[in-house]
């Protein structure tokens, strides 16, 4: 499938079944921590990028796979895509999974274009800058972008939308450190549900570097309720790991394995994505449910 991807184990959204509508690296910012590379169409322009036809019907084709989340996110910024509302519209008629929208929050700014995101069960923008000068060094955004105008446009869609949203803060040492406190009160004036701090874990575009552990916990004193987005980096304990590949000698699900292992979902996700990335385990598809087995 061209436009389908996964599902993929996702460190917020479980199994995540992704929807990527967009050329790769079509995008409304060059973040300077983007694991995918540099922008090479930065724009703000809406268009059909890709069919909706198409995507619709590859959609159709994975109802009946095991994910969590419909996901639209992938190469670039989906809200780019002019034809958003309608493919989340048709969606919502083919699969009975919630569907989440993930977003750099800059065509927010548009009534229009958050009357089509609102249509998603969860939403999850991103915030790394409080001041224009700290924005465009971070996020480098296509010419006439400003921040204020974003964080209105945040606070805007908090009041229109009925469903989830979970706004994260990318941290990137000596890049946006300076504006947390300014971001934080951000934050809290946008009111999300919750507050998910990241820093740069994958190898990014350029060579910036992340915050320590104990640096971000001192970030959660700045955002009232904020969380950490899991670090899959951390190591899973041996014995840990030699129990969850003992169970998965039998093909298992993930709700399954996580019923026999006692440990919460998340966890199971976590340990799941750290052994499958190791290739330890392989996945396979019976019946629509993925299965999980040791190799």
């Amino acid at each position: 499938m061209r436009y389908i991807f996964g599902p993929v184990l996702s460190r917020r959204l479980g199994l995540s079944m992704g929807v990527d509508l967009l050329p790769l690296k079509t995008c409304s910012m060059d973040c300077c921590y983007c694991e995918i590379g540099a922008t090479t169409c930065l724009t703000m322009r809406r268009d059909r990028y890709v069919p909706e036809e198409a995507v619709i019907r590859e959609i159709s084709r994975v109802s009946s796979v095991d994910f969590d989340y419909l996901t639209f996110a992938g190469s670039g910024e989906p809200t780019l895509h002019s034809g958003l509302g309608e493919i989340i519209r048709a969606a919502r008629k083919q699969i009975d999974r919630p569907i989440a929208v993930i977003t750099n929050s800059s065509l927010l700014i548009y009534k229009h274009v958050r009357k089509e995101v609102a249509q998603a069960d969860l939403v999850l923008p991103s915030l790394d800058a409080a001041t224009q000068e700290t924005f465009e060094r971070i996020n480098r955004p296509a010419a006439g972008l400003k921040i204020e105008d974003i964080i209105e446009g945040l606070r805007a869609f908090r009041s229109e939308f009925g469903g989830e949203m979970w706004l994260e803060v990318m941290l990137v040492r000596e890049i946006n450190e300076s504006d947390t406190p300014l971001i934080a009160r951000a934050a809290a004036e946008i009111e999300p549900d919750r507050i998910q701090l990241n820093t740069v874990v994958r190898p990014p575009a350029e060579p910036v570097l992340p915050l320590r552990r104990d640096e971000m916990l001192r970030m959660l004193r700045l955002f009232k309720g904020a969380e950490l987005i899991p670090d899959w980096d951390w190591s899973v304990p041996e014995v840990e790991e030699e129990r969850i590949a003992d169970l998965l000698r039998e093909p298992m699900t993930l709700e399954e394995l996580r019923s026999k292992s006692g440990l919460i979902y998340e966890d199971t996700v976590k340990y799941l994505k750290i052994l499958e990335d190791a290739g330890r385990i392989s996945r396979s598809i019976r019946d629509g449910k993925i299965y999980f087995q040791t190799r």
